[in-house]
């Protein structure tokens, strides 16, 4: 749906861009007063999502994935490490042959030999440091009550602002898409960027508001 206005700008409505564009032959469309999709949007946000049982729902559930995140980036991270383990006891063999005697360090079959389990425990390792910064930063997304608290308020605020962009790019923000039917609106949005802007919140950065379904 794109903006059009009537009456010399003194009325704003949302309306379907094809029907603005090829007339009810591209779409038979429909049009909705700016205001009125606006306050309809921001009055549900507020009453079935910015509630803090609602909330705290969420919270939980976040929570609850983040953990499992952490333990699989855990597992991985012992996976790395004795695979890369493994390689380097294989070349402590290898050399060990070598010194002994039993093994030719002129074979080129060696060379490849050791040249590919030093590939694998390098890369292990790279690997490991990699998803262990990864695991040590992960912290930074933490969500608390007083996240969930402040984000509610916060969007309050902003969804109560009237007349015009500011106000508008705040609910879109949250709810990344609402679609308009005939009968009803849907509101859709994401978890994850609910995550992601209560975190930027509590630590003062700049954000997309982002917060889950409330259909």
């Amino acid at each position: 749906m794109t903006i059009r206005t009537g009456k010399s700008g003194r009325y704003r409505y949302y309306a379907c861009s094809i029907k603005a564009r090829q007339g009810e032959t591209g779409c038979a469309g429909r049009a909705i007063p700016m205001e009125t999709l606006d306050t309809l949007v921001a009055s549900h946000i507020e009453q079935r999502l910015l509630q803090p049982e609602r909330l705290q729902e969420i919270l939980a559930s976040m929570l609850s994935h983040r953990q499992e995140r952490l333990e699989r980036r855990r597992e991985h991270i012992a996976e790395l490490t004795k695979r890369a383990t493994e390689a380097d006891q294989r070349l402590r063999r290898l050399y060990d042959a070598i010194e002994s005697g039993v093994a030719d360090i002129t074979d080129p079959s060696l060379k490849e030999r050791i040249d590919g389990l030093k590939a694998i425990r390098d890369q292990a390792q790279a690997d490991i440091a990699r998803a262990q910064t990864s695991l040590a930063t992960s912290g930074e997304d933490a969500v608390t009550p007083a996240m969930v608290a402040r984000f509610a308020d916060i969007a309050r605020k902003r969804m109560r602002i009237e007349g015009g962009g500011y106000r508008r790019v705040h609910l879109r923000a949250p709810d990344q898409r609402v679609e308009v039917g005939a009968k009803e609106v849907r509101i859709i949005g994401s978890k994850g960027d609910l995550l992601r802007t209560l975190a930027a919140l509590s630590g003062g950065k700049t954000a997309t508001l982002g917060v889950p379904g409330c259909g």
